[in-house]
């Protein structure tokens, strides 16, 4: 898991700065349904590391022009891969660290962290894909890992901003706080703006933390959500049932035990 050491959500949460009752599970069953509703089979490829690191995207980076991928820490497999298979040029952010692992021809590496104001620490993601991409250039890839503080991008950032991506992986954290009635409504509306543009194609529990159960649902506490943008669908639709664990999931880590995906949240009637 990359790492960006700033103050964020999640944080927050852990602190007990939210208000300690609880929705009800009828509400967080509609958002598992709409989830469910907007999940998609496309033809999937692995890109990364065997384990924490991999990710499963739509086979058609071929297409892709540039990947953004802030949080870094010392995990870059999936930016090497882009680069040794299809000559994808990667951007990467992290403040937290003073050099990459190793170097690339396509890595371009700022010491920053990524947030929802500019100075000399902090960019927003708008400004760095501005300096780093045409205005027209459409065909990007977001890779997103930062322990949190995704929930403060997704809110900031205009749909506008985000469908640039044609397609978008991000780690989800603290989706246990889902019954808390504030993470909800952010959490509800976050996913509602993104749904306007993509669908979800792949979704992957990671094994670091488990499941939580409440009120007869299950979710998993942190989980990856690969999205493609609905004019993208066309060129890698498969006509198949959703299958999860897919056949090219991994464990994230090799020595906790392995967790799968409720089916409430893909498996459809």
């Amino acid at each position: 898991m990359n790492k960006q050491m700033i103050p964020n959500y999640s944080q927050l949460l852990s602190n007990g700065f939210m208000v300690n009752k609880m929705i009800e599970s009828k509400l967080v069953f509609q958002f598992i349904k709409n989830f469910k509703n907007k999940f998609i089979p496309v033809d999937l490829i692995r890109i990364g590391s065997e384990h924490d690191g991999g990710y499963l995207v739509p086979n058609f980076m071929h297409q892709i022009s540039r990947c953004f991928s802030p949080g870094v820490s010392n995990i870059i497999d999936f930016e090497k891969q882009l680069s040794d298979d299809f000559d994808i040029k990667s951007h990467l952010l992290d403040a937290s660290i003073n050099e990459l692992p190793f170097l690339n021809k396509n890595f371009i590496f700022e010491k920053k962290f990524l947030g929802i104001t500019n100075n000399d620490l902090i960019i927003t993601l708008k400004n760095w894909m501005k300096n780093n991409s045409a205005t027209e250039d459409n065909d990007l890839l977001l890779q997103m890992d930062i322990e949190g503080s995704e929930y403060e991008i997704l809110v900031f950032e205009a749909i506008e901003t985000l469908k640039r991506f044609s397609c978008m992986v991000i780690e989800f954290h603290c989706f246990d706080k889902l019954f808390d009635p504030y993470f909800f409504k952010m959490v509800s509306g976050i996913f509602e703006k993104i749904y306007s543009e993509f669908s979800i194609c792949h979704v992957h529990p990671n094994n670091c933390c488990g499941i939580f159960s409440y009120g007869g649902v299950d979710v998993p506490r942190v989980f990856e959500v690969t999205f493609i943008r609905n004019d993208k669908i066309k060129d890698v639709k498969i006509n198949d049932i959703i299958h999860l664990p897919h056949k090219y999931d991994r464990a994230n880590l090799v020595y906790e035990p392995n967790i799968q995906m409720p089916i409430e949240w893909w498996k459809k009637n």
